[in-house]
Formats: structure tokens, C-alpha cells, sequence
């Protein structure tokens, strides 16, 4: 039997190997245009000092004889290039060079200090000048087009542009963004002549709203388009008295400047900010947009789009590394080494709880998933933006602070339940796996980081060989720098709090079935584990359709924590759905403790930003 499950083990490592070179596989060859297009990831020092990290893709169209036009792309905050897949997808195919960035502190561009972070405008300007400098690019024809922070980012390197004798920029899409920077500097003026649009959406979380000092709403984002500040955009500059009829979503107005022709356009899809970056809709206004004001070297229809097929391989992807990680441990445990970490034989749960076990059972789960939620809240309200030399990145200081307090306060629940019912009724810490020998769990350490180490291999081999990686929208596992090995080390004690005693919970006090099913058991431990986190963003998310205005919005926290959310409910519940599958074959809660750790913070800390104090400028603007 043991022998069986081993080979069994082993099979699933092949399957999800399988499932890893088909994304690579995939992905390279959609984001190339199956091959056609010249990708590669450069590495430079800006002009302003500054190393920055950036895609650049070279449609076969693009040479020195005929240079083609040119856009950078960039990801908003806490994002990395890899974000702006749809559209350097989307515009690369239809003949323009595309540079897409990595903004200064985000993905694998340097981390600066707070008072140089604006540099060349976050970096935007040093790719505008590395795009003009290469012989296959046209110098009158190129384009910027952010996401958030990276729009607002755009801004700022059109000033630097406009000191140019001959300004680069031709045309900006901001994408979930205005005329502002991230200081709340208005640069509506310094468009001038060029080409602008704005994908306002109606449900942006930080954008396209005005409230009064006391923070009652002025103006909501769903009527953004019906403002005097979007007629004034749209009558370039001028007083929006002037602007004749009524501002139509979609429309592109157009003004000749001295025989130049520009264009302003706003459109209003009906979605939230992070959607903006994961949609066929705004995916569609690029091509619009950029045909528009550059035309297209290679025209096609707005509606053929590839992008989603370069998800579809992500996404598989994204399932084999972390089968691979379940079934790589599981293999592992048939060597000589790990050998005793293998379970005798299966842990079989207990039965049905009923009565006073029943009570525990449910209200332990009702109780942490109340605890939960309100603790997120009290934390990201006072975390968030807080960073210190030690800890310069607040996104994995935020979570991963909730994350400790939480697994204090499960081990509270167990210390507790232990006491006063578990101890009287035959539980028994060593054959639930609570009690470990040292050697055991020196074995169990070594595994884990095994384990860790081998599955981001994978993620390594896929980005050094085809510039690829595993995510599903805002969830993402990619390669990154030595510098986020040791952050990563500073953030892991957060987590592991969390995970290891979560792990405990679910494996060693709450392994039952229900209703005579194990897997129902799964299920509800994962959505309870996940459940607060779901109410919070259908809350958030609710009301802003309803009533045009976010739950939670007179802080930045308040609007970024439901979006913090949507990657962490996922893992919240895979973790427990991977640590009830090791556990099941090793009868050992720590394994998958440690494991579930160290990968969540690697993931955590290499899709942030790491900017000491940078936090604290964004948490003034809004």
C-alpha cells in the first residue's frame, strides 16, 4: 500500500511538470504572436540613475528602413510588467515596438529611496528615452499607457517631456486614472497638443470621485463622464463652458493643433480598478486608442483578441506548481532520507461530531471567521503604509501582521478547547501529530524548504527560458531577484504563525467528517478560513453597485484592503485543502505548515513594492 502511493506520488510530480512546460510552452508562444515577435527582458540604467527592468517586444515590421511606432507600458502600484499582459499582447501583434515596464521598487527594477522615487517620473521617462533611442522605432509616434499609479505615473514624465526641444510623447491611455499624479499635482495643462484617453471606469476604487472635506461623496465614478472636470478633458483645457452638447463615453473629440491632429476620449466600462488590467473591453480601447492616433502597422479588428489563451496557459500553470508542490512532498517521502516523516498509514478522521464536540466544532468556526474579519479591518487601517528599513515592503507587513494575529488567536481557541474538552475526552497530542521529536522536525524544516526551493525552480526555468510565469489576474507566482530571498526571510515568522497553527487546527483538532463526508469537512474548514475575507469584498463591492460609492473609502486603506483580498482568499483556502493532503499521508501538521509558509510569503514579497516610506506619499493623496 505504501509503495503504491508512492508511485502514485510520483505520477502526480509528472503530471504537474507536464502542466508546467505546456504553460511555458503556451504563454511564449501567444505572448510572441507564435513566434513572430522578437521578446526579450532588459535590464538598463535610466538617464536619471536609476535601474530599471522592462519587456521589450519587436514586431517583425519594426526595422531601421521602417521604424514603427512605439508604446511603453506600465503597471500600476503594487504590480509588476507581467500585469500589463493584455496589452503589450494586444498592441505588439498589431505591428508597434512595446516596452513594458517595471516602475521604480516594483518587480525587478531597483528599489529607491522615497525622496528619488519620482525620478523620471517612477521610471517612465528612462523607457520613453531607451524606446527613442532604438533605430526601428518612429520618434514621432510614441505612446505611454498605465495602469493607476503607473497613468498618474505617465503624467509625470510628460512634464519631463515637455522640457524636451522636440517632446517624445505623442498620445497617453490612462488606464483607472486621471490627470494627477500620486502627490495630487493636476497635469491637465501639460497634455497640450497630444492624444489623451482615459478608461474611467464606473466602479474604480480610487478614481473619478470627489467628496467634500468631510467626505461626502460630491460626484461618484458611474457619473464621471457627466462632470465639468471630464467636459474640461475632453474640450482639451478649455472651459468646459464651452464644450457644445454632451459628453458621449467612447467618442473620440478631435482638435488640429498647427496641422496636428489630437485626440481626447473617456471610456466607462463597468468594472472595478484591478479589472481594468484583465478585461477584452479596455483591452479593445488600447487598440482603438492607439490605432486612432498612430494607426496601426498591422490592423486588425478590435474583437481579435489572443490574450485569454495566454491566461488559459498561465492558469494551467499556475495548477501544476502547486501540484507539484503537493506531490513532490508526497514523492519525496518514499526516500531513505524522509522516509519516518511517511505516516504508517492513513489518518482517518474522526466521526460526525455531535453534541457538545459539535458545538465546539461549529462555534470555533463561526467565532475565528468573526475574528477574522474584524482584525483584517483594524489592520490594514493601522499597517497599512507603514514600512521600516527592516520591513520596506507594506503590503507582506499588512497581511502578514493579520496573519499573526489570527494564528494567535486560533492557538487560543486550541489551548482553550484542549482544556476544558479535548484533554477529557481521549485527545491525545501524540497521535494527533502535536508532539514531534526534534530529529523529525529538523526533517520536516529541510523538507519544506526542499519542497519550496524545487517548485520555485520551476518558476525560474519558465521565466529564464520563455520570459513566462504562473498567475491568474491579480494572483501571480514569478521569478525574482536575490534582494527578495532576504526580505522574504524578515516577512516569514508573520506567516508561519499562521499557517503552522492553521494546519493545526484543521489537521489535528478538526479533522471529522460531516455528514459521514471528509471532503464536505475540507470544504467547510477552507471557506471558513476564507469566508471573512469573501463577506468583506462582497460588502465593499455591494454597496459601491448599489449605491455608486464603496463600503469603505475615506482611506486608502479602506479601498485597497477588499482588493488585497481577492488573491488571499484563494490561498487561504488552497492552503488548507494542501495541508488536509499531506497531513492525510504523514499524520504530520507541520509539513504543510511550513510549506504553505515560506510559499506564500516568496509570493507575497516578489509581487509588491519594496519602497521604503513611499506608502505614506500615496496615503496623503488619497
Amino acid at each position: 500500500m505504501k509503495e503504491r502511493k508512492s508511485s502514485k506520488a510520483l505520477c502526480w510530480v509528472w503530471i504537474s511538470l507536464g502542466l508546467c512546460f505546456a504553460s511555458m510552452i503556451g504563454v511564449s508562444r501567444i505572448q510572441t504572436s507564435f513566434g513572430k515577435i522578437e521578446m526579450k527582458e532588459l535590464n538598463w540604467e535610466s538617464p536619471h540613475g536609476h535601474e530599471l527592468s522592462a519587456f521589450l517586444f519587436r514586431p517583425p515590421n519594426a526595422t531601421s528602413e521602417r521604424p514603427a511606432p512605439a508604446i511603453v507600458c506600465i503597471e500600476g502600484w503594487f504590480n509588476n510588467k507581467e500585469m500589463q499582459d493584455i496589452y503589450f499582447v494586444e498592441l505588439s501583434r498589431r505591428g508597434y515596438v512595446v516596452l513594458s515596464l517595471d516602475m521604480h521598487g516594483h518587480g525587478n527594477s531597483e528599489s529607491v529611496p522615497v525622496d528619488e522615487l519620482y525620478d523620471g517620473g517612477i521610471g517612465i521617462d528612462g523607457a520613453v528615452q531607451l524606446l527613442a533611442s532604438l533605430p526601428y522605432v518612429d520618434t514621432s509616434k510614441i505612446g505611454v499607457t498605465g495602469h493607476s499609479s503607473g497613468g498618474t505615473g505617465s503624467n509625470m514624465a510628460i512634464v519631463l517631456d515637455n522640457e524636451r526641444e522636440t517632446p517624445l510623447i505623442r498620445a497617453n491611455l490612462l488606464q483607472a486614472a486621471d490627470w494627477n499624479d500620486d502627490r495630487g499635482v493636476d497635469h491637465s495643462g501639460d497634455f497640450k497638443d497630444r492624444s489623451v484617453g482615459i478608461i474611467a471606469s464606473r466602479y474604480d476604487d480610487f478614481y473619478f470621485a470627489w467628496y467634500t472635506d468631510d467626505g461626502d461623496p460630491v460626484s461618484l465614478p458611474r457619473d464621471f463622464i457627466k462632470t465639468s472636470q471630464a467636459k474640461q478633458f475632453l474640450n482639451f483645457n478649455d472651459d468646459p463652458a464651452g464644450f457644445i452638447g454632451t459628453p458621449e463615453a467612447g467618442k473620440i473629440y478631435e482638435r488640429d493643433f498647427n496641422g496636428n491632429r489630437a485626440y481626447r476620449v473617456i471610456y466607462t466600462p463597468t468594472m472595478i480598478h484591478p479589472w481594468v488590467t484583465f478585461s477584452k473591453t479596455t483591452a479593445a480601447y488600447a487598440v482603438n486608442f492607439f490605432e486612432k492616433t498612430f494607426g496601426a502597422p498591422v490592423p486588425l479588428p478590435e474583437s481579435s483578441q489572443i490574450w485569454p489563451w495566454k491566461t488559459f496557459f498561465n492558469v494551467i500553470g499556475l495548477a501544476g506548481f502547486f501540484m507539484f508542490m503537493v506531490s513532490f512532498t508526497l514523492a519525496m517521502l518514499r526516500s531513505g532520507f524522509f522516509a519516518e516523516l511517511a505516516g504508517k498509514e492513513s489518518i482517518q478522521p474522526a466521526p460526525n461530531p455531535k453534541g457538545a464536540r459539535a458545538l465546539w466544532f461549529w462555534g470555533s468556526i463561526v467565532i475565528s471567521a468573526c475574528f477574522s474579519g474584524l482584525s483584517y479591518l483594524f489592520v490594514v487601517a493601522r499597517i497599512y503604509g507603514q514600512s521600516t528599513a527592516f520591513f520596506p515592503q507594506t503590503g507582506p507587513l499588512t497581511i502578514g501582521t493579520w496573519a499573526a494575529v489570527s494564528g494567535i488567536f486560533s492557538l487560543l481557541l486550541l489551548i482553550l478547547f484542549y482544556q476544558l474538552y479535548g484533554k477529557k475526552h481521549g485527545s491525545s497530542l501524540k497521535e494527533t501529530g502535536i508532539s514531534i521529536g526534534t530529529r523529525p522536525l529538523f526533517k520536516t524544516i529541510l523538507l519544506a524548504v526542499l519542497v519550496t526551493a524545487a517548485s520555485f525552480l520551476l518558476v525560474f526555468i519558465s521565466s529564464y527560458f520563455f520570459k513566462s510565469d504562473y498567475r491568474f489576474w491579480v494572483l501571480a507566482v514569478k521569478a525574482f531577484g536575490a534582494d527578495k530571498i532576504g526580505i522574504a526571510v524578515r516577512y516569514l515568522p508573520f506567516f508561519l504563525v499562521y499557517y503552522v497553527l492553521n494546519s493545526v487546527s484543521v489537521n489535528c483538532f478538526n479533522y471529522t467528517t460531516v455528514g459521514n463526508r471528509e471532503w464536505l469537512n475540507t470544504f467547510i474548514l477552507g471557506l471558513s478560513a476564507s469566508i471573512a475575507g469573501v463577506v468583506i469584498v462582497a460588502i465593499q463591492y455591494g454597496c459601491f453597485v448599489s449605491t455608486g460609492n464603496p463600503f469603505w473609502y475615506l482611506a486608502e486603506s479602506g479601498r485597497i484592503g477588499p482588493i488585497w483580498l481577492f488573491p488571499v482568499i484563494v490561498i487561504l483556502f488552497g492552503a488548507v485543502v494542501v495541508s488536509r493532503i499531506i497531513y492525510k499521508r504523514t499524520g504530520n501538521p507541520y509539513l504543510a505548515g511550513f510549506i504553505n509558509a515560506m510559499v506564500v510569503t516568496m509570493i507575497s514579497c516578489s509581487n509588491t513594492t519594496t519602497i521604503l516610506g513611499a506608502a505614506k506619499v500615496i496615503t496623503t493623496t488619497f
